[in-house]
C-alpha cells in the first residue's frame, strides 16, 4: 500500500525517538501530569556520598519513555504485552488527548539518529489515511 497521512496529523504524532521538551504540545499537555512528580523528585539534591550522582537531574524523558510510564500506569493485559505493551487503553488514552499516533525512525535510520520515520496511527483514526496505491496500482 502507498498511503497518504496528512502533515496535521503526523506533527500531533508522539515521537518514539524525542525527548519529551521537542515534543508537539498536545503530547506535553497529555504526559505532564505523569512526568511531573518524576521530574520533581530527580530535580532534588541526594547525598554527597553519591558523588556525580548526588546533583539534581533534569527528566526529559523519550516518547519511548513515556510509553512506558503510561503503560505502567493501567495493567494492559495479554493483548497489551502481546503488542509490546502499548495495549488499547494507552493507545485510547492518547487518541482522547489528541494524539493521533506515534512516528519513530526506520531500522535504516535509527543508528544516525535522524532520517525517515514510520507511522503507527492509533484505532479510530483510520480516516486520517488515505489510500493512494495498492500493489503499486493507483486506487480510483
Amino acid at each position: 500500500y502507498k498511503v497518504d497521512l496528512p502533515d496535521s496529523a503526523i506533527s500531533k504524532m508522539l515521537d518514539w525517538d524525542k525527548p519529551l521538551s521537542q515534543q508537539p504540545k498536545a503530547v506535553r499537555k497529555a504526559v505532564e501530569p505523569i512526568v511531573a512528580p518524576i521530574r520533581k523528585e530527580m530535580a532534588k539534591p541526594t547525598a554527597a556520598g553519591w558523588g556525580d550522582f548526588a546533583a539534581p537531574q533534569k527528566y526529559d524523558p523519550t516518547g519511548a519513555e513515556v510509553l512506558a510510564l503510561l503503560r505502567q500506569q493501567k495493567d494492559s493485559g495479554a493483548q497489551g504485552i502481546l503488542g509490546n505493551g502499548l495495549g488499547p487503553e494507552v493507545s485510547q488514552r492518547l487518541r482522547d488527548a489528541g494524539i493521533p499516533g506515534i512516528r519513530y525512525l526506520d531500522g535504516g535510520s535509527r543508528g544516525a539518529g535522524a532520517g525517515t520515520s514510520n507511522f503507527v496511527v492509533f484505532p479510530g483514526n483510520e480516516g486520517l489515511l488515505k489510500i493512494l496505491e495498492r500493489n503499486g496500482k493507483p486506487l480510483k
